[in-house]
């Protein structure tokens, strides 16, 4: 039977070995290193090339996140599997963007671990199951962002600039100053944004630039 190797990398000592008692149980896993740290995480993967590197969402010096993208920067064929104690959207979606294979949390660790090592080693994702919803919602909020930032690129770049004026709760009168229009004109390029970006009319407009304000920099 091969050895799976294995590298594991989590800066709570007590937690790291439960993560390992657990692996160890297992005839064809092998340990072949561990450590707290992010960044000495990164090289030993780099040295030894583990099948699979456990690392946590958040640790000193580099995220677990983190690790893997440079991984990924360097064809490395290590696999990853990504701890962390966080059910959160936002969380999951960045290990995902990432490019890690499985996705655990701390809290179901003990049951999910084993598992996800073997699926993972074998090209196989593994989520554990508390996350199938952020999945399915992540997606859909991926698509539906996919669609918003389709429309804000259809605007021009002063259409940008007054959403994101609007954005920063500025009235009519402080935008009219600070883009040199009058009252009447920022009122009626409202009214064609609003028609831009497939909403009903301009008062939804407050809504949209608040929960769009980062798309509209990064554009």
């Amino acid at each position: 039977m091969n050895e799976i190797t294995i590298i594991i990398a989590d800066d709570h000592p007590l937690f790291r070995a439960g993560v390992r008692s657990e692996l160890e149980n297992q005839n064809d896993f092998k340990i072949v290193a561990e450590t707290g740290d992010g960044l000495h995480a990164l090289h030993l993967i780099e040295e030894l090339k583990p099948d699979i590197a456990v690392l946590d969402y958040q640790m000193p010096s580099m995220k677990g996140n983190e690790v893997t993208k440079k991984l990924s920067g360097i064809n490395s064929k290590t696999k990853v599997v990504l701890l962390t104690m966080h059910n959160d959207k936002k969380t999951f979606l960045n290990a995902l963007e990432s490019g890690v294979q499985g996705f655990v949390l701390k809290d179901d660790a003990v049951l999910d671990i084993v598992e996800a090592v073997r699926k993972v080693n074998y090209g196989e994702k593994f989520y554990s199951s508390r996350l199938t919803n952020l999945l399915i919602e992540g997606m859909k909020e991926t698509e539906s962002e996919k669609r918003t930032i389709a429309l804000i690129k259809e605007l021009t770049d002063s259409e940008r600039k007054l959403l994101s004026l609007i954005a920063r709760l500025k009235s009519n009168d402080e935008i009219a100053d600070i883009l040199f229009i009058s009252k009447r004109t920022v009122e009626n390029n409202k009214v064609a944004i609003a028609h831009k970006l497939l909403l009903e009319n301009s008062k939804g407009l407050l809504k949209f630039a608040i929960e769009n304000k980062d798309n509209l920099t990064e554009i």
